[in-house]
């Protein structure tokens, strides 16, 4: 039997964020049969107002990937929306290694659940792949992107200390108040014309 002294941080990061992870999926409601290309839309606008200063930040800890707002911009532009005013709203200090894996849970968890929502959106709007483009995002590769993540995760989370979990677990949280700031501001949670 083997013993592994170091608790899983995805766990910590998990049961951290869970009661943000389940509200903020609570008010967006996007599963429950009333999908409208304006939900649609206001989603993604809200999701660029979040994810924009987050990638902006994380340049500097990360190695940059093709970024997620460019395909939510090409989304947008084929749905024949207009770009959402970026504008101000609570930061979310990524100032250090912790803080950027906090975030980065986030953000690469959403992808997990855009795969979903991508499913749904096809289906009850009819929506095509040139719409689909960040919900889709890793297509295939999904899985196994998650997966080298969270070993990535996992292995940092091993060589670190207490307080430096627990800041990866504030920020974790702080991201979901962004998001839900940001699907605010986009009228994301209110869905009467």
């Amino acid at each position: 039997m083997t013993f592994d002294a170091f608790p899983s941080l995805l766990s910590q990061l998990r049961t951290a964020t869970s009661g943000a992870h389940a509200a903020l999926d609570g008010k967006l409601a996007l599963l429950d049969g009333a999908v409208s290309k304006e939900r649609y839309e206001r989603f993604l606008c809200g999701s660029l107002v979040a994810l924009a200063p987050l990638e902006a930040a994380l340049t500097a800890w990360v190695t940059p990937s093709s970024g997620r707002c460019g395909l939510i911009r090409a989304d947008l532009a084929a749905l024949g929306s207009a770009l959402p005013a970026l504008g101000e709203h609570r930061p979310v200090s990524i100032e250090n290694l912790a803080q950027a894996y906090g975030a980065r849970y986030v953000i690469e968890g959403s992808a997990l659940g855009g795969a979903v929502l991508a499913r749904a959106f096809q289906r009850a709007l009819g929506l095509g792949d040139d719409s689909l483009r960040y919900l889709r995002g890793r297509g295939e590769q999904l899985g196994e992107h998650w997966r080298a993540f969270t070993s990535e995760l996992e292995a940092w989370g091993k060589s670190v200390t207490d307080p430096m979990r627990a800041e990866a677990c504030n920020t974790a949280r702080g991201v979901f108040e962004l998001y839900s700031d940001a699907f605010v501001a986009a009228g994301a949670f209110s869905w009467a014309p």
